[in-house]
């Protein structure tokens, strides 16, 4: 008894004409229908294609590698702007310091001491009398500007967690449609850009 119906079957192999498989047709009728097997093989072909294209992203791979980099060069920059904003805080900070030294050395000189102008002259020209509150100012705002390029590092590594998930999928389809036989190269399918 011949199988029936199509029950289960896909592409090709679900192709009935008069009910009857292409391998159980008269031999005549077969011919005629195997010279016509490569276009449905090839539209079945397509359909995947079509398929695997719809259910995965459609970045392009180097596409998404550059992006990866540009967050990484944005995380280094940001890494040495951090690296200048600690080394000004520090110098700020042991300038402060060494003013307030200068001031206590000053407030010691008793008011009668007659060499008292020039001693005081001594101290300022060992510490240069820098603007102790404009320095705290800067100090505050270089804090503030670390405290922002942290925000900016952990949202680039944010974004390279997600392009690398992302590039791990259309590596995926890539592969998928290689598989099927279709060129891809350079983010184009068979000459089309996706």
């Amino acid at each position: 008894m011949k199988e029936r119906g199509n029950i289960g079957a896909t592409g090709v192999d679900s192709i009935r004409i008069n009910d009857m498989r292409i391998c159980d047709l008269p031999i005549a009728e077969s011919a005629i229908a195997k010279q016509q097997l490569p276009l449905a093989e090839d539209v079945e072909r397509q359909n995947k294609i079509n398929n695997i294209l719809a259910g995965y992203p459609t970045h392009r791979v180097s596409y998404l590698e550059s992006r990866i980099r540009e967050c990484e060069v944005t995380i280094s920059k940001i890494g040495e702007m951090k690296a200048q904003q600690s080394a000004l805080i520090s110098e700020y900070t042991s300038q402060i310091t060494l003013c307030k030294f200068r001031d206590e050395e000053i407030a010691r000189i008793p008011d009668d001491d007659p060499d008292k102008e020039q001693k005081i002259k001594d101290l300022f020209k060992r510490f240069p009398p820098y603007k102790v509150e404009a320095m705290n100012q800067q100090i505050v705002q270089s804090t503030e500007a670390i405290e922002r390029a942290d925000e900016v590092i952990a949202e680039e590594y944010n974004n390279i967690s997600e392009l690398r998930e992302i590039k791990g999928l259309c590596e995926q389809r890539d592969n998928k449609l290689r598989h099927l036989g279709a060129k891809v190269v350079a983010g184009k399918l068979n000459g089309n850009p996706r």
